[in-house]
């Protein structure tokens, strides 16, 4: 994917520009505004609503990757690694037609294995010297 200029909105990179929702649920809402929300002020909780509603992949996943690769754990609003876990919810058909980005969550994914793997060593180490 060639550089996208962070400034400007989803709207303004697709060339669509919806109008008012007509139907006033909260998510319709937020998203609608999020559309018109510079790249670069989109939030870890953002990206996940976004992307669990499976939209605008190919701006917004890069990002959201971008972000796991320095931390898998990175979270929106609703629980630890709930932007990962969106993520790894994307159709496997997207993943097949891009495979760059899958090399990317895998990377992602291998991050958060060796964190993982460090992680409950030292847990168990903690638990035999403590406990």
């Amino acid at each position: 994917m060639s550089e996208v200029d962070l400034t400007q909105t989803l709207e303004e990179l697709e060339g669509e520009y919806w109008s008012e929702p007509n139907f006033t649920s909260s998510l319709v809402i937020q998203v609608h505004k999020l559309r018109k929300k510079p790249l670069c002020e989109l939030n870890n909780e953002d990206l996940r609503l976004l992307i669990g509603q499976q939209m605008s992949l190919t701006v917004l996943l890069p990002l959201a990757l971008e972000r796991l690769i320095e931390n898998p754990l990175r979270s929106g609003n609703l629980y630890t690694g709930d932007l990962f876990c969106a993520v790894l919810q994307v159709r496997k058909e997207y993943w097949k037609e891009h495979k760059e980005l899958n090399n990317e969550l895998d990377e992602v994914i291998r991050t958060y294995e060796e964190a993982k793997k460090t992680l409950e060593e030292h847990i168990s180490k903690y638990r035999r010297d403590h406990l």
